[in-house]
């Protein structure tokens, strides 16, 4: 088959990129302005609640460099001839001798497929519905600018992280769980900031605006990289790998989003500081 015009495929990644910038405009606009509306619109909870009316836009398990469109990291079929997938089996002795029906295959329900969607389900739960809940909480009583600042590089991490992907692809599952956990580490330093705000450690301090900020971001990154990782991997298991996929990172999505509904909503387990007022003071 002959290959596309170089201007049709210059237009198909042009459309791309205004799909997904699109997209991260959308939901980066919400959660920087929610915090605002919520607290001074008569609407408040109210408004907060037709934005679950939102569809969520559609992607495709292959990668996450945003919520629009996902993509993997290129060259990872080109390289499964020379660099065997941890997906894929050693073939047996018996191989050589007796010609099999089938290729040679990643087995879906095999433990390294299992513990690869297990990544995306867990790294999804907590970028997509744990931690977004309460990045206000842990980085306001900082003030506004360690917000801002933690909200735009933790958006700008998730495209660099993706990056990184495409030319450094970590095929080791111990090196995955590795960077998940310091992800998890970075994620449970910001947790028990949101859980002690209004008064969290160094509050009022450029070290504490610091910790925040850099904390967001290395988080934010490390859990992109392994998501896109994880999804490479599974690319090379054919449609039913990432059908399975897209449905890990759907409910991991909608499980971290209902977690942190009771804490935030219900319980009022984070509390937020008053403006002019420091509730930090003797």
């Amino acid at each position: 088959m002959a290959a596309p015009p170089l201007g049709r495929l210059v237009l198909t990644h042009l459309l791309v990129a205004l799909f997904g910038m699109g997209s991260w405009a959308a939901v980066n606009g919400i959660w920087v302005e929610l915090p605002v509306v919520v607290k001074d619109l008569p609407e408040a909870a109210a408004f907060q609640g037709l934005l679950l009316l939102l569809p969520s836009p559609p992607s495709v398990p292959t990668g996450s460099p945003g919520p629009g469109l996902q993509v993997g990291a290129p060259g990872v079929e080109e390289e499964e001839e020379e660099e065997a997938s941890p997906l894929q089996e050693p073939p047996s002795p018996a191989a050589d001798a007796t010609p099999s029906p089938e290729p040679v295959a990643p087995r879906l329900l095999s433990t390294h497929v299992a513990f690869l969607l297990g990544l995306l389900a867990v790294t999804n739960a907590l970028t997509n519905g744990v931690l977004p809940a309460v990045q206000s909480y842990s980085c306001l009583p900082y003030g506004r600018l360690a917000y801002h600042l933690a909200v735009v590089l933790g958006s700008a991490a998730n495209p660099l992280a993706c990056f990184l992907a495409m030319g450094v692809l970590c095929r080791s599952l111990a090196g995955l769980g590795g960077l998940s956990l310091l992800g998890m580490f970075f994620g449970a330093y910001l947790m028990v900031l949101a859980v002690l705000s209004p008064c969290p450690p160094l509050v009022g301090t450029s070290a504490g605006v610091a910790l925040v900020v850099v904390s967001w971001v290395l988080c934010l990154g490390v859990f992109s990289y392994v998501k896109v990782a994880a999804s490479s991997l599974l690319h090379s298991g054919g449609q039913p790998a990432l059908l399975a996929a897209g449905v890990a990172i759907q409910v991991g999505s909608l499980l971290g989003a209902v977690a942190m509904f009771p804490p935030t909503s219900i319980y009022q387990v984070f509390r937020s500081g008053k403006d002019c007022v420091d509730p930090c003071g003797p």
